[in-house]
């Protein structure tokens, strides 16, 4: 179902904004505007204890987490990018990214996201002990009202509440912020706010089936996957009348990393160290209506130490499809490392 159409290598795709692939290499950003077969500089990440390793080694960048993750364009032209202990905002028509937040807890958001009124989000990502740790501290969602220039916090998970958060998603259907936080028993958990975090519904909880980093959002159904080690990990499906849930696809590993078109989804499994998940290979699952789940690529995870130069992963862009075409970096891949990659789809 899917075929490489192109590789690009040294560019971490972060974002596809009418029809603008906006990508990373290193601590600089680009843009594209024919697919990747040309590059101009968008901006340099200003961080001068970090930018000038993560332009020049891609092993050390991997070992020291020294990357930008995530990039989003706002409707004021302003960008906003995560990279190891900072958010940074470039101004429209600006070419430097300065730092608007220093992360004092853990190294980066798994993502940020912006809400209907243009508000931004984000939650603390950190160790916050091991896994079987019964102690946690207090975990903060933070928000901003002016593009990213500001943050305060939104909202406190108390002490022993959760270990982290793994994502904050806007759901344009009903205009809700939902939230998936982990990492055991009742830290496992999937909710919802309808004012801003003033107050949250919780959904589901208490089982790593409610292990979540990345929520899709359909008219009657939500869709994710698991990200757990401990347990076989499954495509779950929830209706939003009744909250009945269903799971619909078994798969090979936990999942890190998933994007939405409209009714076509991609979710894909990551290379983790794990007794049960030992699938040596990333997998790329890919949807036309999120309840029909069809495995349509994979590639191996490459000869690096796990522990020390990260898990293999797929990684979607923000709007990862466009042309029949999904668009993609590996990471700790074979032969797809720190590489876009534009994959035809047959549909």
């Amino acid at each position: 179902m899917g075929n490489i159409k192109k590789i690009i290598p040294k560019y971490n795709v972060l974002n596809i904004q009418n029809a603008v692939i906006y990508a990373a290499k290193g601590y600089k950003i680009y843009k594209s505007l024919d697919e990747g077969e040309s590059w101009e500089l968008d901006g340099k990440v200003k961080d001068s204890k970090y930018a000038f390793w993560a332009n020049i080694n891609r092993l050390l960048a991997r070992l020291l987490r020294i990357e930008v993750s995530d990039l989003i364009v706002l409707e004021n032209g302003s960008r906003v990018v995560t990279a190891r202990k900072g958010i940074f905002v470039a101004k429209a028509n600006s070419k430097e990214y300065k730092q608007t937040f220093f992360v004092t807890r853990g190294t980066r958001p798994l993502n940020i996201c912006i809400d209907k009124d243009n508000s931004l989000y984000f939650g603390e990502y950190l160790r916050n002990g091991p896994f079987v740790q019964e102690e946690r501290e207090e975990v903060h969602i933070y928000k901003s009202k002016n593009y990213g220039q500001n943050w305060e916090v939104c909202y406190t998970f108390p002490k022993n509440t959760v270990r982290h958060i793994h994502g904050i998603f806007y759901d344009k259907f009903t205009n809700k912020m939902w939230f998936a936080t982990g990492d055991k028993g009742d830290e496992c958990i999937i909710g919802n706010t309808e004012d801003g975090f003033n107050t949250i519904n919780i959904v589901k909880q208490g089982k790593q089936k409610y292990r979540a980093v990345q929520l899709l959002f359909f008219k009657d159904f939500i869709v994710y996957g698991t990200d757990t080690e401990h347990e076989k990990n499954y495509i779950y499906r929830f209706d939003r009348e009744g909250n009945k849930e269903y799971s619909i696809q078994e798969i090979q590993g936990s999942v890190l990393a998933a994007t939405q078109i409209g009714e076509y989804a991609c979710i894909s499994t990551t290379v983790e160290p794990s007794e049960i998940n030992d699938e040596p290979y990333a997998h790329l699952w890919f949807s036309r209506n999120g309840i029909d789940w069809h495995d349509i690529y994979k590639v191996k995870k490459d000869i690096f130490s796990l522990k020390y130069f990260q898990y293999g992963k797929i990684l979607f862009p923000h709007n990862a499809m466009i042309n029949k075409q999904i668009v993609f970096t590996g990471h700790a891949l074979e032969k797809f490392d720190n590489k876009t990659v534009i994959m035809e789809l047959n549909l």
